[in-house]
Order: C-alpha cells, then sequence, then structure tokens
C-alpha cells in the first residue's frame, strides 16, 4: 500500500521505530518513493509530497501476480480496461487499474531483477511487531459498483460485513482475495457524506495481524509509542483486538488480534 508522505525521513523514522519496518530501497517515478519492508512480498511504499500531502493520502494498492502479461489478459477478457504493461523504476513489470472510486489498483510482477526480489531475506527488522499485512480500507461510495469490480471481474468474495453500531446501515465489508493467503479488502462505505482530511486519514487505512495484541501494543510502547489512552487495545466491531495510530500525516495504520476477542 502507498501513501503520501510529507517527509520521508520522518515518516521512516515512524514506520521503523513503532512498527520495527527497516527501509529496503528507494525509486523515482514521479516522486521518489522509499520502501518500507513487511515481509519478502509486502511493503509500505511512502511516497514524498514534501509541498503538503493532499485530503486523500492514498496513492494505490498494489496485489502481487506471478505473470503480469496473464493477468492483464484475464482483465480485458472480463470486460476491463487496464493499462499496457510497464516496467517500473524499481524493476517490477505493472499494470494500472483505476477502479469506480478512483482508487489506483496497480497489479504488479516482481521480475528477478526488481529491487523487490533482490531484496529477499534482507531488511526483516527484529523489531517488527507485525510479519503480515492483512487488509487495506478503501472508502467506497456505491457497493453495488464497487461489487461489480470487486468481486463480478477479480473473484472476491464477502466474508463479513459490519455497522457502526447495532440497527444502523452497514459500514464495513470485508472482500477476500481469491486464493489461499486470506488477504481481503476492506469497502468502507461513505455513500453520499463528505469526508474531511481527517476522516480519509482514517478510513483509509492498513491493517497488520498479529496474533498477541498485548505483545505487539507493549513492543510498540518498547519502540517509543507515546504510552496514551488513545492508543489502547481495544475490540472493534469486528470482535478482534485493535490497536490503532495514525501517522505524522494523519494515515491510520491498525495492527488487529487474529483471534476473536469474546468466543460466542
Amino acid at each position: 500500500m502507498a501513501f503520501q508522505v510529507s517527509s520521508l525521513e520522518q515518516s521512516r523514522a515512524f514506520y521503523t521505530a513503532f512498527y520495527g519496518f527497516e527501509y529496503a530501497f528507494a525509486a523515482y517515478e514521479d516522486q521518489e518513493a522509499w520502501y518500507l519492508k513487511i515481509n519478502d512480498d509486502q511493503f509500505v511504499k511512502l511516497v514524498s509530497k514534501p509541498e503538503g500531502t493532499d485530503d486523500n493520502r492514498l496513492v494505490e494498492v498494489a496485489f502481487q501476480v506471478s505473470d503480469i502479461k496473464t493477468t492483464v489478459a484475464m482483465l480485458r477478457e472480463r470486460g476491463l480496461k487496464p493499462a499496457p504493461v510497464e516496467k517500473k523504476p524499481d524493476g517490477t513489470l505493472a499494470s494500472v487499474l483505476v477502479d469506480p472510486n478512483g482508487h489506483n489498483l496497480i497489479f504488479v510482477e516482481y521480475t528477478s531483477d526488481s529491487k523487490q526480489a533482490q531484496a529477499r531475506g534482507k531488511y526483516l527488522g527484529a523489531r517488527r511487531v507485525s510479519d503480515r499485512l492483512l487488509h487495506v480500507g478503501i472508502t467506497i461510495k456505491d457497493e453495488a459498483t464497487a461489487n461489480a469490480l470487486y468481486r463480478d471481474a477479480l473473484g472476491f468474495q464477502e466474508i463479513w460485513r459490519g455497522s457502526r453500531k447495532d440497527g444502523s446501515p452497514d459500514a464495513w465489508v470485508n472482500m477476500q482475495m481469491p486464493g489461499n493467503r486470506g488477504d481481503y479488502v476492506e469497502y468502507i462505505l461513505v455513500n453520499d457524506m463528505k469526508l474531511s482530511r481527517a476522516q480519509k486519514g482514517t478510513m483509509h487505512h492498513m491493517c497488520l495481524l498479529t496474533d498477541d495484541i498485548k505483545k505487539a501494543h507493549s513492543d510498540m510502547l518498547f519502540n517509543a509509542l507515546p504510552d496514551l489512552e488513545r492508543y489502547e487495545p481495544l475490540i472493534a466491531r469486528n470482535n478482534r483486538w485493535v490497536c490503532n495510530v495514525h501517522d505524522l500525516d494523519g494515515t491510520r495504520c491498525e495492527v488487529m488480534e487474529s483471534k476473536e476477542a469474546i468466543k460466542k
């Protein structure tokens, strides 16, 4: 997942200090970008915007594929219009598809000479509080239109939906990707809401998985996270313990425990 940041140096210090994610490499496209490593396949991409970040700091969501040409052909067979495949500055082969809500979806093949491939086995920090990016959250104005892409064309499957309080309209829908990993995209249903900068930063988020939220929180405190009430773990609406922290530009990073908080 890629976000705009106003300072690469300060943002790198934030994610490395609190989460233990190490700097892996830089790439230069429209803007300079630094890649921080979660595991050998997953990265947090920080995109420089020193003149000031947009209200929407989300740049792109990337999906790794084994064969980009086959993927693009499949997408076109399903009536979609992905951009032509191009070699990116990081050495990957990639194609962009813009979803109905304007989010950039990047389908990426890690070629043998890509910086991602060359970084395999390296920069796996011993202080990481998580080694897996479980889901990304994106705002959705119209669920039916989103489903036409994510469910019908891409093959995602709904695994959970929930509301902000009992009896209120649905606010979140979790759409699991095809395959065995279990990663998913979280729809955040906004309909016709006019979102503030702070709301966009909270909604467009990444979620890191942990088996022990208390240990993860303790590790983050040891890593210099301030011991404040707003950073304390709490039980979310999906019955999982979570810990939420916003980065220096207001983008939320959620750490979530893998098991149910309350056994039913």
